[in-house]
């Protein structure tokens, strides 16, 4: 499988421990993440047997808003309900939670091909099969798999993911799925016990874990882009990543995105917020992709300046593509161009431009200075809005990132 590096740093004062982050996805996936603490892993599938029964006020929907995050196709519970055991938490929402597999195919230069393969948990949003999992399990897949705790799988597809905030739907053919009843980001707090089901290591698969919730409004750096998380002590493991994180009344209080790995730290994981997944579930759902973000309308790529000795990296982002009618070109932007700042931030990789880029609102007015063939250079840029058609039919990412 094709892994991207990505860069990951938590904001978190843990002075006297040297750390390594590893995100929920599979084992191979955890080589992808790395400078939070050392050592970051993301999580994974499986199927089982057994179908329980839920209980006769299991799944209730409860209309209403909180923080933003008012989608009625989701079910919300309410905070007035009682709390339930473990037991019954478990037993009443497993149907509510899946495994996912993602699969992809390389080919090496003798014409063997590898099936390359990575696993991880899935959360239902809907009876009609739309499911809630993180970006980084099936983001290097071509093919996906999910499978129910009664055994059952089905194909799936990618309705829309969104990197930046590690968040994806997929979805499958089916109908009277049992969906999770969501909780409120506002309501959780310090203390409460929390409730994991997920697939770790992609082979123990609808395990149960349990713990409380050790801190809120943790920030990750996901590629440099700020994901806010709370901190749980509950075990998770490879294969978790995507997967619900209960409350004790049953309810989805947030989704495993990633955990701390080291043999000097233990129960420290972290969950994306219920209402922040939903938020950026609902648009995915309804455009593909999270409406309102910045667009250059560029393909940058590395440079590099060769000499007697080889190559060596350039500083920057190399413009190796100008969309027509984009705002790039609008602006004077032109191929050949080294961007090496953007509003006084400093730019020394093609993906540092991407962050700064996705994280201004489409509209915002920017200024991009830079290197040319005569020189300095210096444009202000008005974004375009990113849309995935923006990215040519067939786009070879060895030219560059679309952004």
């Amino acid at each position: 499988m094709k892994h991207r590096a990505l860069g990951i740093t938590v904001i978190i004062a843990l002075a006297v421990i040297i750390l390594t982050l590893t995100a929920g996805c599979s084992i191979t996936d955890a080589l992808r993440l790395r400078n939070l603490f050392p050592g970051y892993t993301t999580a994974e599938t499986g199927t089982n047997t057994q179908n329980p029964t839920p209980r006769a006020d299991q799944g209730t929907s409860h209309s209403g808003t909180n923080s933003g995050s008012a989608d009625a196709r989701f079910k919300r519970g309410s905070a007035s309900e009682e709390s339930f055991s473990a037991v019954e938490i478990y037993r009443d929402n497993i149907n509510s939670v899946v495994g996912i597999r993602s699969e992809s195919k390389s080919t090496n230069i003798f014409g063997q091909t590898t099936v390359n393969a990575s696993s991880g948990t899935g959360i239902v949003l809907t009876g009609d099969g739309y499911i809630l999992t993180n970006n980084h399990i099936i983001e290097d897949g071509t093919t996906f798999k999910v499978t129910l705790y009664n055994g059952a799988t089905y194909d799936a597809v990618i309705i829309g993911a969104e990197k930046s905030n590690d968040v994806a739907v997929l979805k499958i053919d089916a109908n009277d799925l049992q969906p999770a009843v969501f909780g409120y980001t506002p309501e959780v707090v310090v203390g409460e016990d929390v409730i994991v089901v997920g697939n770790p290591l992609g082979e123990l698969t609808f395990s149960l874990s349990r713990g409380v919730v050790s801190a809120l409004n943790r920030a990750i750096n996901e590629d440099g882009t700020p994901i806010i998380v709370f901190q749980i002590d509950a075990a998770v493991n490879e294969g978790n990543s995507g997967g619900p994180a209960f409350d004790s009344r049953g309810h989805v209080i947030g989704m495993v995105t990633a955990k701390v790995k080291s043999s000097q730290v233990e129960g420290i994981g972290f969950c994306i917020p219920v209402n922040d997944a939903l938020n950026v579930a609902s648009q995915l759902i309804d455009y593909g992709f999270v409406k309102g973000k910045g667009a250059l309308g560029i393909a940058a790529a590395t440079a590099y300046r060769q000499s007697f000795w080889g190559s060596t990296r350039v500083d920057g982002a190399y413009v190796n593509y100008v969309i027509a009618g984009s705002a790039a070109e609008k602006a004077g932007l032109a191929e050949g161009m080294l961007i090496t700042e953007v509003d006084s931030t400093e730019i020394t990789t093609p993906s540092e431009l991407e962050v700064v880029i996705r994280g201004k609102p489409a509209g915002s007015t920017v200024v991009i200075k830079g290197q040319n063939s005569s020189g300095s250079f210096e444009v202000t840029v008005v974004l375009d809005e990113y849309t995935p058609d923006m990215i040519p039919a067939g786009w070879d990412y060895s030219n560059g990132t679309i952004m």
